[in-house]
C-alpha cells in the first residue's frame, strides 16, 4: 500500500490536543493512584518483605521480555512523516509477536536455573513462567495503542488504563486476603494484562489487515534500535537491585527497596502521563524548533516546579508517614524511599528531557547517556551495597541520576538554538533545592529532639523559610513566581471551560 501524508496540523492544534490528552491521563493517574493508595495500605498489612522479594526478583527475569521483545518499531512507526500504512502495522505486529515467542521460550528454559542461584524455591519457577507467557499480553496491544497514540486519543486510552487497573487492585487484594503472598502479586498483574489487551483493542480502529514485508522492517529497525536499546540498557541497569541486593543481602532486602521504590516513585506516574503525551506531540513539532523549544522549557519549568516544592515535604514526613500507615515491619525502608524520592524527582525530569532528544532524532545519544549511567550504578552500586549495605544504595543513585540530567540537559539544548540557557533552567532549582533540603535536616538533627512528628512540623517550617530566602537570590529561577503561572494558567483554562 502507498503511503499517505500525515494530515497537516499546526502547532497549535497539537498543543490543544495534546493538553487535553494529557488532562485526561492526569484524571486516570490520580484515579488509579488512589487505588494504588488503598492497594498499598491492604497488601502492607497481608504481606511481607519476603513477598515482595520474591515477586520482584521474578518479575525482573520476565519484564525484561518487554523491552527485548519491542524493537522500538512502533515508535520509528508514530514518528515517521505518513500515515502508518496496512503493510507496514502488519509487518510490526507479527514482528512483535514473533520475537516475543522467542523471549518467552528462552525465560522458561532459564527458570531453573534463576530460581536455583537465588534460593526461591521450586514455587517459584511457575511463577516465572506464568509471567513470562504474560508477555504476550503486552505485545499484543503495542500496535493497536500506538494506532491511538498516534491520533492523540488519550481519552480512550485513558479509559481502557482505568479499568485494567481496577482489575488489578480487586484481583490482588483478593488473592493476598487468601494467603497466596507472592503470588497474589504475579496474578494481579496477570489479570490486569488480560483487561487491557481487551480494552485496547475494543478501543481501537486497527486490525491486523495487510501483507508481511522484510523492507518495512529494514527501513523501520534504524530508528526503532535506537529507540529501544536505551530503555532496555536502563533495564539491565536496574537488573542491580534484585540482582546485587539479593546476592548479597537476600530477597527480604530486594523487597524493601522494591516496596520502597514503588513508593516513592508515586510522582513519576504523573510523569509517565506527559512524557507518553509528549512524544507524538514533540515528533508533530519538529519543524516549529520555536515551538518545540518553549512546549518543552515550559513542561519543564512547571513539572519541576510543583515536584520541588512537594517532594521536600513528604520526604522530611517518611518517619511518621510509614509506621503509621503501613506498619512498623515496613519502617527499615524509611530511608530508602527518603533517597528514592529525591531520585524519582531527577529521573522524572530526565525523562522528559529524553522524551525530547528522541523525538529530535537523536536517539543514539540518549544511548550513550543510558549505557554510562549503567556502568556507574553497576559499578558504584555494587561497591556501594558491599561497603554501606542498604544505606548506600540511595545515596549513589541521587548521585548518579543527577549527573545524568544534567548531561541529557545539554545534549537536548544542542537540539536548536532556541533552547540555550536550558541547562541552567533545569538543574539550578534542582540543585539550590537539594542544598535547602540538606541544610534543613541538618538544622533539625541539631536543635530538635522531640519525636518523628514534632521534627517534621519545624522541618517544614525551616524549608520553608529556607526557600523564601531563595527567592530573593538575584540569579535564581523563581519558584513561586512558576507556581503562580501554573495557577493562572488553572484559572484561565477553567474559565475558558466555563464559558463555552
Amino acid at each position: 500500500m502507498n503511503a499517505t501524508a500525515a494530515p497537516e496540523v499546526d502547532t497549535g492544534e497539537v498543543r490543544a490536543r495534546a493538553l487535553k490528552g494529557m488532562i485526561v491521563l492526569v484524571a486516570r493517574t490520580l484515579a488509579s493512584q488512589g487505588l494504588r493508595v488503598v492497594s498499598a495500605l491492604v497488601l502492607s498489612r497481608l504481606l511481607f518483605p519476603s513477598d515482595y522479594g520474591l515477586f520482584g526478583i521474578v518479575s525482573y527475569a520476565a519484564s525484561l521480555g518487554v523491552f527485548l521483545g519491542d524493537l522500538g518499531l512502533s515508535a520509528a512507526l508514530v514518528r515517521q512523516p505518513h500515515e502508518p500504512t496496512q503493510d507496514e502495522t502488519f509487518t510490526i505486529f507479527w514482528c512483535h509477536q514473533a520475537l516475543t515467542a522467542v523471549i518467552v521460550a528462552a525465560v522458561c528454559a532459564l527458570a531453573p536455573r534463576l530460581t536455583e542461584g537465588y534460593a526461591l524455591g521450586p514455587g517459584a519457577v511457575p511463577m516465572v513462567c506464568a509471567l513470562a507467557l504474560g508477555l504476550f499480553l503486552s505485545s499484543l496491544r503495542v500496535i493497536p495503542l500506538m494506532a491511538l497514540e498516534r491520533k492523540l486519543a488519550f481519552p480512550a486510552i485513558a479509559r481502557a488504563e482505568l479499568v485494567e487497573n481496577l482489575a488489578q487492585v480487586a484481583c490482588t487484594l483478593a488473592f493476598a486476603w487468601a494467603g497466596m503472598g507472592a503470588w497474589a502479586l504475579a496474578l494481579g498483574a496477570l489479570v490486569r494484562g488480560v483487561v487491557g489487551l481487551v480494552c485496547i483493542w475494543w478501543a481501537s480502529p486497527w486490525r491486523p489487515r495487510g501483507v508481511f514485508r522484510l523492507e518495512v522492517l529494514r527501513r523501520l529497525l534504524g530508528f526503532g534500535l535506537a529507540f529501544q536499546l536505551p530503555p532496555l540498557v536502563a533495564a539491565l541497569v536496574a537488573g542491580w537491585v534484585p540482582l546485587v541486593v539479593g546476592h548479597v543481602l537476600g530477597k527480604e532486602s530486594v523487597g524493601l527497596v522494591n516496596w520502597a521504590w514503588a513508593l516513592a516513585s508515586t510522582p513519576m506516574m504523573l510523569s509517565a502521563v506527559l512524557n507518553r503525551v509528549a512524544f507524538p506531540a514533540y515528533c508533530r513539532l519538529q519543524d516549529d524548533p520555536a515551538g518545540f523549544a518553549e512546549y518543552l522549557a515550559t513542561s519543564l519549568r512547571r513539572l519541576s516546579t510543583v515536584l520541588l516544592l512537594a517532594l521536600p515535604v513528604a520526604v522530611m514526613g517518611m518517619p511518621v508517614v510509614v509506621p503509621l500507615f503501613f506498619g512498623d515491619r515496613w519502617s527499615a525502608a524509611v530511608p530508602l524511599v527518603q533517597w528514592f524520592s529525591l531520585e524519582c524527582l531527577l529521573v522524572t525530569l530526565t525523562g522528559l528531557l529524553a522524551t525530547a532528544q528522541n523525538a529530535g532524532g537523536r536517539p543514539w545519544e540518549r544511548l550513550v547517556v543510558v549505557v554510562g549511567v549503567g556502568v556507574a550504578k553497576w559499578g558504584l552500586g555494587t561497591w556501594a551495597i558491599h561497603r554501606f549495605g542498604l544505606a548506600g544504595i540511595g545515596p549513589m543513585g541521587v548521585t548518579v541520576s543527577l549527573a545524568e540530567v544534567w548531561v541529557t540537559a545539554w545534549l537536548v539544548s544542542r537540539l536548536n538554538p532556541a533552547l540555550r540557557g536550558l541547562v541552567f533552567q533545569v538543574v539550578e532549582p534542582v540543585v539550590f533545592v537539594g542544598l535547602l533540603l540538606a541544610g534543613t535536616f541538618v538544622a533539625v538533627e541539631a536543635w530538635v529532639m522531640e519525636g518523628a512528628l514534632v521534627r517534621w512540623v519545624a522541618g517544614v517550617g525551616v524549608f520553608t523559610l529556607l526557600l523564601l530566602v531563595r527567592e530573593r537570590v538575584p540569579g535564581t529561577l523563581s519558584l513561586l513566581g512558576v507556581l503562580r503561572d501554573i495557577l493562572a494558567f488553572v484559572r484561565s483554562r477553567r474559565a475558558a471551560t466555563t464559558g463555552m
